[in-house]
Parts: C-alpha cells; structure tokens; sequence
C-alpha cells in the first residue's frame, strides 16, 4: 500500500527500471491526479534537442541520454503550487504546450545562475507571454541517466532577457 510519504517519491532504488508510460503528457498527468497517487512510471516527451548537446560538447561534457522525461514527482508538484495564484502555473488541460516547448522549442537558454547544469527552453504562450521548461541533463532516476523536465511555468518574454540565462539557440 502506498502512503503519503511515498506518492511523491521519485523511486530512488538503484535496481528498478523505467517504465514509460504510453500516451501524451496530458494523459499522464490527468491519471495521476485523478488517481492522486503515482504507479511507478515516467513519460517520455521527446529526445534532447541538438542544440542542447552540441553545447554540452563544447564545453567538454557527456550526453549520457536522449531521453525528455517528467516524472510523476513532477506531475504532483504543480498540483497545489505557490505559481497557481500568480497566473504563472500551466493547467493541466495545456500540457500539450510542454511538449511543445520541449520538441519544437523558440529558444534555448543555460541557466547560469543555477548549481547543476539546466538548460531552458521556451515557447510562445499567450499575451505575448513564453512557456519555460527547465531541463536538467544527465539526471539519475530510478539507476537509470535520464534528461529530466525539471519545472515548468509561464512567464513575461522579458524574464528571459536577464543576465541569468545565456542563449545557446
């Protein structure tokens, strides 16, 4: 049986393997909400933008993973997140605009700012507003490297115009 605890787990047994869920994001998420518990298993979105590794190249690093997943831990974050009364929080229903950003990206940015390696994506939302999608490369889950979609929200076109980001494509 599962427990609070662990519904929000994002499986970190060294033994498990990846189970991909078969369907869009939309779909993943809305069974997981509807069931309001996770069943052990990651969608894939997509394969890593070219952009992406050809910057990891030039600064002497290793794409370890072709793979775009978001883990049901993610799914669950945003369901009750501080984003939500700020405007800044994609519903559900508007996923599809993840896998969007994530297969089809405006711009891709490196966070600077940030401790780990995470790269940015965006793409246009409404009223001149973008969709950013963090994804953090080479990220180990469930034993396996994996390239995560870390976090999502929506933001002014502006907010990526910062010193905290540089633009790689």
């Amino acid at each position: 049986m599962k427990t609070e605890g662990n519904i929000f787990s994002d499986y970190n047994t060294s033994d498990c393997e990846l189970e991909y869920f078969n369907g869009s994001l939309c779909q993943f998420a809305s069974g997981l909400l509807s069931r309001g518990r996770g069943e052990g298993c990651v969608c894939r979105i997509c394969g890593i933008p070219s952009a992406i590794v050809e910057d990891m190249k030039s600064n002497g690093l290793e794409l370890l993973s072709n793979d775009i997943i978001v883990t049901q831990r993610q799914i669950f974050k945003y369901r009750k997140h501080p984003k939500t009364g700020k405007g800044a929080n994609i519903p559900v229903e508007d996923y599809a605009i993840i896998e969007s950003a994530l297969k089809n990206p405006m711009h891709i940015y490196e966070d600077t700012v940030q401790k780990r390696l995470v790269y940015v994506c965006t793409h246009p939302y409404h009223d001149n507003r973008l969709v950013k999608v963090v994804v953090e490369p080479n990220y180990k889950s469930c034993g396996r490297i994996v390239n995560l979609a870390k976090s999502w929200g929506i933001v002014q076109h502006e907010n990526m115009r910062g010193g905290q980001y540089r633009l790689i494509r």
